[in-house]
């Protein structure tokens, strides 16, 4: 009977969310380790970018991807001989996410050329990252962030990179997309 029930009740098409893109920007701060061997040190991130999606403006609702330019920064202190080496990391990253009214979660991955600077040396090295985001929406447009990042530097050596991260996020729906 209840085979028979779903076979012909007719499928609900309910589109509360339209075909949307806009601009976002990210700013964050925390914690990054790396180099070999690994140290920690305070790290930054900014991100700048477009997505586009599903998404219902008001409320905050939708399925979204996004491409963007992220420059990742850390200051890792690895012993009074060596100084401290400045990880400079700007990136393409790609999005996919869910937002859900007040919360959102989203991966990520992200590649590009990375500055390794010490006291002693400078070399450009490359980098590939992946990670996790989850967002606290304080206001449709805006929220708090939480961002986990691990990924590796590959250059002379290879290095493991790491990052925890706490920021804000903006993030507006510029047009309908027909």
């Amino acid at each position: 009977m209840l085979t028979l029930f779903i076979a012909l009740t007719a499928v609900a098409h309910a589109q509360f969310a339209e075909k949307t893109s806009g601009p976002y920007l990210d700013v964050a701060g925390g914690l990054g380790m790396g180099d070999a061997p690994m140290a920690a040190g305070p790290g930054w991130m900014g991100g700048l970018g477009w997505w586009f999606g599903r998404y219902d403006e008001a409320y905050a609702i939708g399925r979204y991807t996004s491409i963007g330019a992220t420059l990742r920064q850390d200051w890792v202190h690895l012993s009074h001989k060596t100084g401290a080496t400045v990880r400079t990391a700007p990136m393409l990253e790609i999005r996919r996410g869910n937002d859900l009214i007040v919360a959102g979660v989203s991966g990520f991955v992200a590649g590009g050329p990375v500055i390794v600077q010490t006291p002693q040396r400078r070399t450009l090295d490359y980098t590939a990252r992946a990670g996790i985001g989850a967002e606290f929406r304080r206001h449709r447009f805006w929220g708090l962030t939480l961002r986990l990042e691990g990924g590796a530097d590959i250059g002379d050596q290879v290095s493991g990179v790491f990052s925890t991260l706490v920021g804000v996020q903006f993030s507006r729906p510029a047009k309908t997309v027909k």
